[in-house]
C-alpha cells in the first residue's frame, strides 16, 4: 500500500468557509435571542403573540429577499443576484421531488423546537441562560453523523461532545430562571427537535437535486420556514385567545421596524447554518455553533446595563461567575478540539481481474461516504471520512486493505480544500 501527500491549490480553502459559516451562524444567533428578549419584553410581552409575529414575519421578509436575489446577472437567466451568495442559487423555485420529504420532517420538528423556544424565551430575560440548553443537540447530532457514515465515536469526539455538554451546562447555572420540569422539555423536546430537523436539513442540503448542483440554502430556509410557521402556529392554535388577536392586530403595525431586528439576525444564521451543512458534519456545525453560548453572557451584561428592567440583573456571586467562566473554557476547548480532528480522504482503489463487483463490498465497510468507478490506472475512487489519523489506519484503510478482490490501493488524505 502506497500513501502520497499532495497540496491542492486553489481559490478558497473549504475548511476555512466551513469555520466562518458555522461560527458566523453562532454570532448571528446569539444576537437574535438578544434581539428577540428584548422586542418580546417591551413591545409585545405575550409570548403566542410574540411568536407568530415574528416567525411569520420572518417568512415574508426570507420571501421578499429570495425574489429580490431572484433578479438575473445574465441573459441565459443561470445566474443571478444571489448566485454570489449560494452558487446553487438560480431564483425562486418549488423544492425539488427528491427533497420534500426533507424538507416536510425539517419543517415539522423545527416547529416543535420553536415552540419550546419561544416557551423559554418569555419565562427568562437572561439570554445567557437560554442559549445553553439548546446545545444538547450536539449530542443527537453525533448520533446522527454516526448513522450516515455508519462508524463508531473517536475517543477525541465523545471528549470534545462532553466538553461542550458540560460547559453549557455550567454557563447555564443560574438558580431559579429554569426549573425542572422546563429544563426535561427543553432538553428532549428542543434539543431533540433541533437535532432532527438538522438531520434532514443536512439530507435536503447534501442531497444532488440535478448534476452537480445540490439544494441551494435560500430556497431551502424559504420551505423549510414555510412548513415551521404552519407547524408551530397549529401547536399553538388552543392557546390563541381573543387577547393575543387584538394584540397582532393593533399593537403589530407600530413595532414592525422593531420586530424586524431578530427577523434579519434569524434569517442570516439560519442561511449560513444550512450553507455550512453542506461542507461538514452536522456535529461539527453545531459544536462551532456554540459559539453563541459565549456571546450570551457579554450580551446579558450589556443588556442588563442598557435596559436593567428587561434584562436579568448581574450575580453578585463571585463563584457563580467562576463557574461560568470554567463553563466558557469547555466549551471553546471542545469546539476546537471537535473542528481539528476531522479529516477527509481520498483511496483509489486497483481491483482483481476476477473480481467485478468490488464497489457494494467496500461501500458496506463503515466509514466510507462514497464509491465511484472511475477511468486510468485505478479502478475506483473512495470517498472517506476519516475522523482522526488513528481511527483512519486502524479500521478503515485496514478494512480497504483486507476486502477480498482490492489488489492495490493508494491514500490521499486532504490537507486543503477549495471549492
Amino acid at each position: 500500500m502506497r500513501a502520497r501527500w499532495r497540496r491542492q491549490m486553489g481559490t478558497r480553502r473549504t475548511r476555512t468557509v466551513f469555520y466562518f459559516l458555522a461560527l458566523a451562524s453562532g454570532i448571528f444567533l446569539a444576537f437574535s435571542v438578544f434581539s428577540d428578549v428584548f422586542v418580546y419584553k417591551v413591545f409585545l410581552p405575550n409570548p403566542i403573540a410574540f411568536a407568530i409575529a415574528a416567525q411569520w414575519m420572518g417568512f415574508l421578509f426570507t420571501l421578499a429577499v429570495i425574489l429580490f436575489l431572484s433578479i438575473p446577472t445574465n441573459r441565459t437567466r443561470r445566474k443571478s443576484l444571489g448566485t454570489r451568495f449560494d452558487r446553487s442559487f438560480y431564483h425562486l423555485s418549488l423544492p425539488s421531488r427528491k427533497v420534500v420529504v426533507s424538507l416536510l420532517l425539517a419543517g415539522l420538528f423545527a416547529g416543535i423546537a420553536t415552540f419550546v423556544y419561544y416557551l423559554v424565551t418569555s419565562s427568562s430575560g437572561d439570554i445567557s441562560a437560554v442559549l445553553p440548553f439548546a446545545q444538547f443537540s450536539i449530542i443527537y447530532l453525533m448520533i446522527g453523523d454516526l448513522i450516515l457514515i455508519r462508524d463508531y465515536p473517536t475517543n477525541i469526539e465523545v471528549q470534545s461532545i462532553l466538553a461542550i455538554t458540560f460547559g453549557v451546562l455550567l454557563i447555564g447555572m443560574i438558580p431559579g430562571v429554569i426549573d425542572l420540569g422546563l429544563l426535561i422539555i427543553v432538553v428532549t423536546l428542543w434539543g431533540g427537535g433541533r437535532a432532527v430537523s438538522v438531520f434532514f436539513q443536512s439530507r435536503a442540503k447534501r442531497r444532488e437535486i440535478r448534476p452537480g448542483a445540490t439544494t441551494d440554502s435560500l430556497n431551502l430556509r424559504l420551505w423549510i420556514l414555510l412548513i415551521l410557521n404552519c407547524s408551530m402556529t397549529l401547536f399553538m392554535l388552543p392557546f390563541v385567545t381573543p387577547e393575543v388577536i387584538l394584540l397582532l392586530i393593533y399593537q403589530l403595525p407600530i413595532i414592525i421596524h422593531w420586530l424586524m431586528i431578530p427577523v434579519i439576525f434569524t434569517f442570516l444564521s439560519f442561511v449560513l447554518y444550512i450553507q455550512a451543512l453542506g461542507k461538514g458534519k452536522m456535529s461539527a456545525v453545531q459544536g462551532i455553533n456554540s459559539v453563541s453560548v459565549v456571546l450570551g453572557l457579554p450580551l446579558n451584561l450589556l443588556g442588563s446595563y442598557l435596559f436593567p428592567t428587561v434584562f436579568s440583573p448581574i450575580s453578585p456571586d463571585p463563584f457563580l461567575w467562576f463557574i461560568r467562566i470554567v463553563g466558557i473554557v469547555f466549551v471553546v476547548s471542545g469546539i476546537i478540539a471537535l473542528a481539528l480532528s476531522e479529516m477527509r480522504g481520498y483511496v483509489l482503489v486497483k481491483r482483481a481481474p476476477d473480481c467485478p463487483d468490488l464497489m457494494e463490498k467496500l461501500y458496506k465497510i463503515r466509514g466510507i461516504r462514497k464509491v465511484s468507478s472511475i477511468t486510468g490506472k485505478w479502478d475506483l475512487l473512495v470517498r472517506v471520512d476519516i475522523r482522526s489519523l488513528g481511527s483512519a489506519r486502524a479500521k478503515i484503510l485496514r478494512k480497504i486493505e483486507e476486502t477480498p478482490g482490492v489488489q492495490d490501493m493508494e491514500t490521499h488524505l486532504i490537507l486543503k480544500e477549495w471549492d
